[in-house]
């Protein structure tokens, strides 16, 4: 395999992420004032068709986790990849909301196929291939798509009503499958036989469980911020009408973070590296309660990007290597367990925001959550030692 050839399929993985997470889902994030003022749409539509993507995602998710075959794995991920465009191509051609909600959940669908069957596959395609398992370049492809659908906003606002807008997304969209599907290695190549039961299978469960606890902890604390960080600066005079550049900012700091934690964690460790991560991912939080300012704020965007795509990125990477026969699966998993808490999480903050006036007890419970989630970590942590202690007489034998 030449460099050549791992350039060009990372490339291709990369750029299905942008348009799968970049274009297909955040997207909507810009168009939701254009429809809002053309349309007059009301903030519970609004919601509910963001709510109704999500929907999908977490289905994507959920049959993932049942799907072992690696054929209908990458039949379902071209699939998704060109769901993702027509989808939001089509959400340009009509006003019946009856459309938009299957079209909006399909789009979810084709997320949870560009990100878990794209990362699963390259990971098999990776180990196959004697490649380092990392996911550090693969995931940079979500802060690529932030950036991707915030500068394209700011391009076509104003030239083109909402509909155009919609229809450019999804050609831009079809334009970047071009180098995906010409890239795109053969994965069915890449299946990796079942290595069978250990005699440690009841950690390695347990393994899992322990990272799907600390992986929703990490979930409630990537959603409260991009739930209200915006809705913060855009609370700020010198940062009014310019929540998209926060977001921006936020975009620009993880794309090139994934590949910076992946070279962290070769010098230091993956643990060093969480630990470091879910810390950082603290700080943006304990900074949006002691300090509003725009220097805060933008501050705490950066360390927000950073390291909430380094915990997704090393989260994902590591149980991808635990189960190489199958990573798709346990990806999925903890993926589910994310998005459980992207759906708990912005209900409970709000509703302490709407009692009391402010963000600020409902960010403390969410470093409070962070802080159980770094705990949670570390037994993790002790649960993987003692089932490598498992293994190592079998090994010998």
């Amino acid at each position: 395999m030449t460099t050549k050839e791992t350039i060009k399929v990372l490339v291709a993985s990369v750029i299905a992420v942008v348009v799968t997470v970049g274009i297909a889902r955040f997207s909507y994030t810009p168009m939701i004032p254009e429809m809002v003022e053309a349309l007059g749409l009301s903030q519970s539509v609004i919601g509910l068709l963001a709510t109704v993507n999500y929907a999908g995602y977490l289905t994507g998710a959920l049959l993932i986790t049942r799907i072992s075959d690696i054929g209908l794995k990458v039949r379902l991920y071209q699939l998704g990849l060109v769901v993702a465009v027509v989808s939001t191509v089509l959400m340009g051609y009509t006003t019946n909301l009856w459309l938009w909600y299957p079209l909006r959940f399909i789009s979810g669908l084709s997320t949870s196929a560009g990100m878990l069957l794209g990362a699963g596959l390259l990971m098999s395609w990776l180990i196959k291939n004697n490649q380092k398992s990392e996911l550090g370049v693969f995931f940079s492809g979500i802060g690529l798509g932030i950036v991707l659908t915030a500068v394209l906003a700011e391009l076509i606002r104003g030239q083109f009503t909402w509909d155009q807008q919609w229809v450019i997304y999804g050609l831009a969209a079809l334009v970047l499958l071009i180098p995906v599907w010409r890239w795109m290695p053969d994965y069915r190549a890449c299946a990796i036989p079942k290595t069978g039961s250990t005699g440690a299978g009841d950690e390695r469960s347990r393994f899992i469980v322990m990272l799907q606890l600390a992986y929703f902890c990490a979930g409630v604390g990537y959603v409260v911020t991009a739930t209200f960080l915006v809705a913060i600066a855009e609370s700020m005079p010198e940062l009014s009408g310019r929540g998209w550049l926060i977001w921006l900012i936020a975009g620009l700091a993880a794309t090139p973070a994934c590949w910076l934690w992946d070279v962290f964690t070769r010098r230091w460790g993956q643990w060093t590296a969480l630990y470091l991560a879910y810390t950082l991912n603290s700080v943006s939080i304990l900074m949006l309660i002691i300090n509003t300012s725009m220097a805060s704020v933008m501050l705490s965007a950066v360390i927000y990007g950073a390291s909430f795509i380094g915990i997704v990125s090393m989260m994902l990477a590591m149980v991808g290597r635990e189960f190489p026969e199958n990573p798709s699966r346990p990806m999925s998993r903890l993926t589910f367990s994310y998005g459980i808490a992207q759906m708990l999480a912005p209900a409970v903050v709000g509703y302490l925001a709407d009692v009391e006036g402010n963000y600020t007890n409902g960010l403390w419970l969410t470093l409070v959550v962070m802080a159980l989630g770094v705990l949670v970590i570390h037994v993790a942590r002790g649960v993987k030692r003692r089932g490598e202690r498992g293994r190592e007489p079998e090994s010998a034998l």
